[in-house]
């Protein structure tokens, strides 16, 4: 079967838009991009006032002077709150590495259901 329109028909609608194919290819060199660039910081590093470390040097600064059983509590709690850094700091990563097709979802789902509501109601004839 041929997709050239009949006579007095329109012609069908392609099923990717033009904008959306682009938009498909910038959304993977940006996933790819920001990827590359993340990656080898994604499973150690945490952000303590603005700058970049890893959980070890962070723990270190943390507790790095202390003795005793003051110690223990110090690591433990410092290693607590290292990882919920750093589990912050990844869902940050995650986001900004998809923030494009998210983007992408919330503008253009609306609009589709939008254009298929207005297409089911459009009169018939």
């Amino acid at each position: 079967m041929s997709d050239a329109p009949r006579n007095g028909e329109p012609s069908p609608v392609p099923v990717m838009p033009r904008m959306s194919r682009y938009f498909v290819i910038l959304a993977l060199a940006w996933m790819a991009a920001t990827t590359w660039r993340i990656y080898p910081q994604f499973k150690d590093a945490v952000r303590v006032d603005g700058r970049l470390t890893t959980v070890d040097d962070y723990i270190d600064d943390s507790c790095g002077q202390r003795v005793g059983p003051a110690a223990g509590t110090c690591l433990a709690e410092a290693h607590e709150r290292a990882q919920r850094l750093l589990r912050h700091e990844q869902g940050r990563s995650v986001l900004l590495i998809e923030a494009p097709v998210l983007g992408y979802l919330i503008l253009s789902l609306p609009i589709a259901l939008w254009r298929g509501l207005r297409r089911s109601a459009a009169p018939v004839g």
